[in-house]
């Protein structure tokens, strides 16, 4: 694959980007007893970020903490509010340092509603906020669980956008060969999720909700039509495919060229939006995920109009980013 750079491209804005930041990670190894299997390449290195984004032309990255609720215990939900707090600041930091750079999704500690509506209050006013990230559920509760209305309602109100990542959780013992329970079994989280809430009904009572899907949706493009045999048992006003149609799908994965042209074809070029992953795939075998996620885009066949959308156009505007 020959990677091409075009006018189009100039802008590129990451909307699927993350750090482990140096204060949050204290904080983390303090409050979780467990081995954490953080790698270095992972932790917050200002130049080396900034470097990295000036070698595959990325204009801005938006930070978010991966699969946060991973750290989070039901039975001590204190720690997860001091956790997103900290992360919340240190992200702010960043942002307020490289303004042009950085942007960030806030960390929420949904353990608690109560306080996930207070600390979304609170990092809406820090700089550089520009949504929150949450994951496909909450230590194995659907988001779409009575618990969590409180915070939604509160979110919906505010016209947040949403980054959705996937969390693990327990699969069958042969699953676990291969790394294929990280490998496919997150993707399939990410299309389990964002099914339920489409038959749930929980799009139409949140319509205020824009939610970016990780990894281009998992294997939403694929199953849509298939997942739509499922309406009449369902509780949404909509088929699925209506609610999968205004989601935003990031570039993320790695993917293929042929599914971005697939994502444009079924849902329109304006629901894709940049991801790269970064700083996860560095090291590895073969491209690493800035290179992959740029090259894919590239080489997917689409206009230059199209292009200049998903490399920034779409994300500025969902995400109301003024000039770069």
């Amino acid at each position: 694959m020959t990677t091409k750079f075009t006018d189009a491209s100039r802008v590129r804005i990451d909307v699927h980007a993350h750090a482990f930041t140096p204060e949050f990670t204290r904080v983390l190894r303090k409050n979780v007893s467990r081995p954490l299997a953080i790698r270095s390449i992972w932790e917050w290195d200002e130049s080396r970020f900034l470097g990295e984004m000036d070698r595959w032309g990325v204009t801005l990255q938006v930070l978010s903490l991966p699969q946060m609720y991973e750290y989070f215990d039901w039975g001590n939900r204190q720690p997860a509010v001091e956790m997103s707090q900290v992360a919340n600041d240190e992200y702010a930091e960043i942002c307020a340092k490289h303004p042009e750079r950085f942007r960030m999704f806030a960390s929420i500690p949904m353990m608690d509603p109560d306080q996930a509506c207070k600390e979304l209050e609170r990092a809406r006013r820090l700089p550089g906020f520009s949504g929150i990230t949450l994951c496909t559920h909450i230590r194995e509760r659907a988001l779409d669980e009575p618990e969590f209305a409180p915070f939604f309602a509160y979110a919906n109100a505010s016209f947040l956008a949403m980054f959705l990542h996937p969390l693990e959780r327990p699969l069958p013992k042969e699953w676990n060969v291969y790394r294929l329970d990280h490998l496919i079994g997150l993707p399939v989280d990410t299309t389990f999720a964002l099914s339920r809430l489409a038959l749930g009904g929980f799009f139409d009572k949140y319509p205020n909700l824009k939610i970016i899907a990780a990894h281009v949706g998992g294997a939403i493009p694929f199953l849509a039509r298939r997942i739509e045999r499922a309406f009449r048992e369902g509780k949404s006003e909509y088929k699925p495919s209506h609610y999968f149609g205004q989601l935003f799908y990031d570039t993320a994965g790695p993917t293929d060229e042929a599914i971005v042209a697939c994502v444009a074809r079924m849902f329109g070029s304006e629901q894709i939006v940049f991801g790269t992953d970064y700083p996860f795939g560095l090291g590895q075998e073969g491209k690493q995920y800035t290179e992959h996620a740029v090259g894919v885009v590239q080489e997917s066949g689409l206009s230059e109009t199209d292009l200049a959308k998903i490399y920034g156009g779409n994300a500025r505007q969902l995400l109301h980013i003024g000039q770069l």
